[in-house]
């Protein structure tokens, strides 16, 4: 039986008491756990960008897509950004996506807002079981410290347990939490040496060395039990038809983004002469212009690229943002680009920030922790005036820390009827809520052809509002 010694030798200190005592002119708003928790997803959101640029384009638009966007969490026993790309390369190679896929050079803003709010729920969810005592705020406190990094939190790497990876998973909602276990505790650690000799340093991972992991990390795929449908066939017959409807439109949308960012790098290839290919357009914002009911709008785009003929194989990409003024759905035309420019360091804007230095026990130096004080920008901006907006950047396209809408464009992208039975769940009950609505205000009639409009009615809501 564990010893109240050894559990005590398990705690965590209460770091945010620490940091009051040491600075009492600490400014209040700094304390509040929303804006370190902020923070932190500002973090987070680094590492996935860190993650995408090196990762191989063709496998992040096919096979790793799934991987990275479903299953690619930040938490695990290595540094995040390793993390993030072998809980990709696994998940990918270990749970094959089998329906009908979209490729598409986009990750959307939405994707890896939810992928950072579910890993920082994952790792304070781990923080707060290895360590019971662990108050939620505190465990904030810690993550903003190490920055999201569970090594180097005061237990170490000699604490990594997997019952608490199974419970990060968990609270994480990641799709296979068990097999997300096991990976991290039995099959990573034999490898470990190999594999962090593969992701040494910061080049870009070639398509040899995606299959090399894959060899590694999961060399058959485990066993997926297919869950029971949860409706009938005419049902299932009708949430199919609005997937449909609502994948169409988010390849519309995905293709309206990449036209932009073709349009925006031959433009930048006019006027400069530096000649760029795309690699993956990772951030997009509408900001609507005046009150024109979304008929003046400027579209926000962030995206990757790398010089054309200079590359070298493992050459990261540079990041660029652009904006293009009421672009078309398709072929959007130069004209349409009124600013593009590459991005160096993102900074926060000044008006959005707190800054204070605090001291960290873990590594014996000065830190200094910069604090959104009010929500996290959706996508990087230049420093200047030039785009839409300017600086301080438009409400509308900062966020608060909400949770992500019910669905995003990741759950249609890859929707498999077989196994994403949530999506269809919500579907049947939407549909069966408006269908109680719709009969209750006396729409219903008995003829087929009006019980036929009715249905129709009521999928064509559930494919604009749901």
């Amino acid at each position: 039986m564990e010893s109240s010694d050894d559990r005590a030798s398990q705690r965590i200190p209460n770091r945010q008491q620490q940091v009051l005592e040491e600075r009492p002119d600490l400014p209040r708003r700094t304390r509040d756990a929303r804006d370190v928790r902020a923070f932190v997803l500002g973090v987070i959101r680094g590492y996935y960008i860190d993650a995408i640029a090196r990762l191989p384009a063709t496998e992040l638009r096919t096979t790793l897509a799934r991987g990275l966007l479903v299953g690619g969490h930040c938490y695990g026993p290595l540094h995040p950004v390793h993390n993030i790309i072998l809980n990709s390369v696994w998940y990918a190679a270990a749970f094959p996506f089998r329906a009908d896929p979209i490729d598409v050079d986009v990750v959307t803003t939405d994707a890896i807002n939810r992928l950072a709010r579910r890993s920082l729920d994952g790792l304070v969810a781990y923080l707060c079981n290895r360590s019971p005592d662990l108050s939620h705020d505190d465990a904030l406190w810690h993550l903003a410290l190490s920055h999201g990094a569970l090594g180097a939190v005061p237990f170490g790497r000699t604490g990594l347990e997997s019952f608490p990876f199974q419970v990060a998973a968990q609270a994480a909602r990641h799709p296979k939490p068990s097999a997300l276990m096991s990976f991290v505790t039995s099959v990573l650690p034999p490898v470990e040496r190999d594999v962090l000799s593969l992701l040494a340093g910061r080049r870009r991972l070639s398509s040899h060395d995606i299959l090399r992991l894959s060899a590694m990390l999961q060399p058959l795929p485990l066993p997926d039990a297919l869950a029971q449908q949860p409706c009938s066939q005419e049902l299932s017959i009708r949430i199919g038809r609005i997937i449909a409807e609502r994948r169409r439109c988010w390849r519309i949308a995905y293709q309206m983004y990449i036209d932009i960012a073709d349009a925006a790098l031959h433009k930048f290839a006019r006027k400069t002469g530096a000649r760029y290919r795309l690699h993956t357009i990772y951030g997009q914002s509408i900001v609507e212009a005046g009150d024109c009911c979304g008929m003046d709008r400027y579209v926000h785009i962030n995206f990757m690229a790398w010089p054309k003929g200079k590359q070298t194989q493992s050459q990261i990409p540079v990041c660029f943002f652009a904006e293009a003024h009421n672009p078309a759905t398709r072929n959007c035309s130069e004209e349409d680009i009124t600013f593009c420019c590459l991005l160096g360091c993102a900074q926060p804007s000044p008006s959005h920030v707190v800054a204070d230095s605090v001291s960290n026990p873990f590594c014996g130096q000065t830190q200094i922790i910069v604090m959104p004080v009010r929500g996290s920008r959706k996508i990087d901006h230049p420093n200047g005036e030039e785009h839409f907006g300017g600086h301080p950047h438009r409400t509308d396209e900062t966020e608060d820390d909400r949770d992500c809408p019910t669905t995003i464009d990741v759950d249609y992208r890859f929707f498999d009827p077989d196994r994403d039975i949530d999506l269809v769940k919500c579907y049947a009950d939407k549909i069966n809520r408006a269908e109680a609505i719709y009969y209750k205000l006396g729409l219903k009639n008995r003829s087929t052809n009006d019980e036929d409009v009715a249905r129709e009615d009521i999928e064509v809501y559930c494919r604009r509002y749901v």
